[in-house]
């Protein structure tokens, strides 16, 4: 059972990147923020993966690191080398050269240190490094600490060591480089500058496994809701009001980027009722809806560039029509999304259900707030 509510915010994340994407070309100034939308996902993905790993030990009493690594393969690995296959046989139609050291690396996710093939894959790169690290560090705790019941105490302080080091190594790569060969991608794309937003989110999960009782109290009263969203937006902001080869939002901007969008998912899993009863059930409809792309937001997010470079080109050759204007990028947007969502029901979906009959997920209960089970009982995510 999914939690619609996550699933919205990955709709949220996925849309604002392929809208930013769709516009970068046309209007470079209009909406120059939407690659955030990365951002959302690495701290989803934090709060979401390292969920997994706390619901298992709390459910069995240890974890099983192979059936998780296996899990998260049959996740990722398909879908994308599926894309690099296609973008192979692409190329040979088109006439595009490209060497074998790009292949090689998107095939071992290092792209976001050297450029590979695709653009956007240096996210896949920094998320797939996290799938190994923290299951590593999670065995070390399991492992070596003296406490059987939350061997992961140590969570909040390793994420503050991890957070301070991401962001004096920022600060020190930006003074270190020469302006003359500073590019914001520097900042953006390595895996040791910008894994302090997924550990934020590994943060906010134990918090909600191991604490939640923090949380209740903190989200309990609606000054203390209308005070977090405040600073969200406050957060957020930042993105808007500095350019992104700013040094300010690449030092500081990182980091707060990824405490506002934690805010904004404390807030979407604890606060409930404080809509209108006919405006609550039209954002349900909304939700649905939204919900419903946020499954495939993987695959969305995957295949939307490459519908921006090939499908224009065969439209106007097979059906003779030429998309051009505002009419180009409504295509690209909404044929992004159709288009994702079909790899993901032909590709995602039947690979994660062989998964899933091969190497079943363990039982798994999610601690929530007390006062919050009657109202909006958050189910355990597969993903």
């Amino acid at each position: 059972m999914r939690n619609k509510r996550l699933d919205v915010l990955r709709c949220i994340a996925v849309l604002t990147i392929v809208i930013y994407h769709s516009l970068a070309v046309w209007s470079p100034t209009f909406m120059d923020w939407g690659w955030v939308g990365v951002d959302l996902f690495f701290v989803l993905s934090g709060f979401l993966i390292s969920g997994l790993l706390y619901s298992e030990y709390k459910k069995r009493g240890n974890i099983s690191f192979g059936r998780f690594f296996v899990r998260r393969g049959f996740k990722i690995y398909p879908a994308f080398y599926v894309l690099l296959i296609v973008t192979f046989c692409a190329d040979l139609v088109l006439g595009t050269h490209r060497t074998l050291g790009a292949y090689l690396r998107e095939i071992f996710f290092v792209q976001n240190y050297a450029y590979g093939i695709w653009a956007h894959t240096w996210s896949l790169a920094v998320e797939e490094h996290f799938y190994i690290f923290l299951p590593l560090l999670f065995l070390f705790l399991t492992r070596f600490s003296v406490n059987r019941d939350n061997p992961f105490r140590m969570v909040p302080w390793i994420f503050a060591f991890i957070a301070t080091a991401c962001l004096a190594a920022r600060a020190a790569s930006i003074y270190l480089t020469s302006p003359a060969v500073f590019r914001y991608q520097m900042i953006m794309n390595p895996t040791h500058l910008r894994i302090d937003a997924l550990f934020f989110g590994v943060f906010l999960g134990y918090l909600h496994h191991f604490r939640p009782e923090l949380l209740e109290t903190s989200l309990r009263s609606h000054s203390n809701q209308l005070a977090i969203g405040a600073l969200t937006i406050l957060f957020l902001s930042c993105c808007v009001v500095f350019s992104r080869d700013s040094h300010f939002l690449l030092i500081f901007g990182l980091s707060f980027l990824y405490l506002g969008f934690g805010g904004l998912l404390m807030l979407s899993l604890h606060v409930n009722n404080v809509l209108p009863t006919r405006l609550a059930a039209l954002m349900s409809k909304v939700g649905t809806a939204c919900a419903f792309v946020g499954m495939y937001s993987y695959s969305i997010y995957l295949w939307h560039p490459a519908v921006g470079s090939w499908a224009p080109g065969v439209i106007r050759r097979v059906l003779h029509i030429q998309f051009s204007g505002w009419m180009l990028y409504a295509f690209f947007i909404w044929g992004g999304v159709a288009f994702g969502i079909l790899m993901g029901k032909i590709i995602e979906l039947p690979v994660t259900r062989i998964r899933d009959r091969l190497f079943p997920a363990p039982n798994k209960r999610v601690m929530v707030p007390p006062s919050d089970l009657k109202q909006n009982p958050v189910p355990s995510v597969p993903v």
